[in-house]
């Protein structure tokens, strides 16, 4: 018998006395945490970030790796816990002193707590930041198939939130908040975050990104140097410097593009032939074209697509600009605006499954590397993902995934020759857990394409 809390009892069960009460049995709610340790086994990005971080600490008093500091913060972030001060609590969790290499004996090999989470935090220099910078990427070209012709890369903005004194949180006029505005550029297919860079809340949405593109643009193609590059926005990124740096590199374009006066004249005849069969037929019309088109600002003509649609409240013109021969109403909806589940939703897993946007420290450089800690988070549930590939969950995204098996009731038992861990029997995700564990144990390759 193990020792207990004091019971509490409830009254709506009639059968027998029920009591409630705390086990002090080695027991964890995030049992599905190994998963994502398994997954580290493949692509090494704690260690790696541990190996990159600058270590100032007397190291005669050390008591937690790096690489110990990193996982725990991570394998916390995916389990649902993304405040430091959590820490505190999980530190004695059997599961995360597993995932963090450490035999979860009760009372013994403790994690680290809070304020050594935050040292961690508040220790990053700007060169250490350049070198994860560069990791992520360079993990992502690792793993990408080298017979692959084409990398299509999404790139968009979002805001987070802010309410304290962060440094560059400033108010955003269009979110009407003071908020952190970051830039995400991410593979389409997998959804791999190759860059996460914050910013001040005051930035344009292109602003400061034709200088991370062409360091991206770089990078790729002394890796692949054959595949061919198509970078996708939306209207925020067809700025003059970002579309040079794009045809300089050799890299192909989408970019939504806001209409003109000009480009009202242009699609006017469109208009014409969209209002017309709209009064003919009383439902949506949608018309394409395309025209060679210069704006002031630019070096030389380029093509823009038109889109005309009628619809009961009127007009709904449209704009893109590309480098892209593709036939117009193909290139509009095959592919610019698939971008909206490539991009947008992996901003949307972001905020609201790896709660990214939680960047409530005081230094810039510091919320940049719990960025990266968000980064790192994501890409392990990724790799969960792929090895739920043919089941219910290959296409979970990352609430899903943590609601039905990460947070999973583990009971941890140690001997002197194993460590058992026990989840439920009657476990609903049962065959998918087992399809997982077996993958990510064999020689199953998490690619991102």
């Amino acid at each position: 018998m193990t020792k207990s809390s004091s019971r509490l009892s409830l009254n709506f069960f009639d059968k027998k006395i029920l009591d409630l009460t705390f086990s002090d049995m080695s027991l964890s709610s995030d049992g599905g945490i190994i998963l994502a340790r398994q997954v580290e086994e493949k692509v090494k990005i704690c260690q790696d970030m541990a190996d990159f971080l600058t270590d100032n600490r007397d190291q005669t008093k050390v008591k937690h790796s790096l690489s110990q500091l990193i996982s725990q913060r991570i394998y916390q972030i995916i389990a649902g816990y993304e405040d430091s001060n959590d820490s505190n609590k999980l530190r004695q969790d059997p599961i995360f002193k597993l995932v963090c290499n450490q035999v979860p004996t009760v009372g013994e090999n403790l994690l680290a707590s809070q304020p050594t989470m935050s040292r961690l935090e508040n220790q990053v220099t700007q060169k250490d930041i350049k070198q994860i910078r560069r990791l992520f990427v360079d993990k992502f070209l690792e793993s990408y198939p080298r017979e692959s012709k084409e990398i299509v890369l999404d790139i968009d903005a979002w805001d987070a939130l802010t309410h304290g004194h962060q440094q560059l949180s400033l108010f955003n006029g269009y979110h009407r908040h003071d908020i952190y505005f970051p830039v995400l550029i991410n593979e389409a297919s997998s959804g791999y975050p190759l860059v996460l860079q914050l910013r001040a809340g005051n930035s344009h949405s292109g602003k400061g990104v034709a200088g991370i593109l062409k360091w991206l643009f770089l990078r790729i193609k002394r890796a692949l140097p054959e595949i061919r590059i198509v970078l996708r926005g939306d209207g925020g990124f067809s700025l003059p410097e970002i579309i040079e740096v794009c045809e300089k590199s050799g890299v192909g374009y989408v970019f939504g593009f806001s209409n003109n006066d000009v480009l009202k004249r242009k699609i006017n005849y469109l208009l014409d032939r969209a209002r017309l069969e709209y009064c003919r037929t009383g439902e949506k019309v949608r018309l394409f074209d395309d025209v060679c088109y210069a704006a002031r600002s630019w070096s030389e003509p380029r093509r823009v697509i038109m889109k005309a649609e009628w619809l009961e409240k009127g007009p709904n013109p449209r704009f893109i600009i590309t480098s892209l021969e593709t036939e117009a109403q193909d290139l509009y909806d095959k592919f610019y605006v698939q971008r909206g589940a490539t991009s947008e939703h992996r901003i949307k897993e972001l905020k609201l499954g790896i709660k990214s946007d939680r960047l409530s420290c005081e230094k810039f450089i510091v919320n940049q590397s719990r960025l990266f800690l968000s980064q790192a988070a994501y890409i392990f549930m990724l790799g969960i993902r792929q090895a739920a590939q043919g089941t219910k969950l290959a296409k979970a995204q990352v609430p899903r995934l943590r609601e039905t098996i990460i947070k999973i009731a583990a009971k941890v038992t140690v001997s002197a020759r194993r460590v058992l861990v026990e989840l439920p029997y009657h476990c609903p995700f049962s065959s998918e857990i087992n399809l997982i564990v077996e993958r990510l144990a064999s020689e199953f390759e998490i690619i991102f394409s």
